[in-house]
């Protein structure tokens, strides 16, 4: 889970995810599937502000918490799915599945 982090900026957020998703590929064995969860919904309280905590913030962190790690096992899965838009799930195919 990469969400309600109460992180107030897309870069403090962003930042919090490359931490985390560092972190969990340290202590969780590489024959063991690996997802980080990404917010897609919007709320906008203490614990959650929408315009900080977003798909494209949060990609840009997983890819810096992976750096140049070839584990194959790792993915990213948005939540809650019923609540992502087209442009969440445009962000993840493109930014995600389509990247190189």
């Amino acid at each position: 889970m990469s969400y309600d982090t109460a992180m107030p900026l897309e870069s403090l957020y962003g930042g919090y995810v490359a931490q985390q998703t560092k972190l969990a590929m340290e202590v969780t064995p590489a024959t063991t599937d690996l997802l980080m969860g990404l917010p897609a919904y919007w709320e906008s309280n203490p614990s959650h502000w929408g315009h900080a905590e977003t798909v494209p913030a949060a990609i840009r962190g997983a890819r810096l918490g992976l750096g140049s790690s070839n584990r194959q096992n790792f993915g990213l899965a948005l939540y809650v799915d019923f609540t992502a838009t087209e442009e969440h799930w445009a962000t993840y195919r493109d930014a995600w599945c389509g990247a190189t």
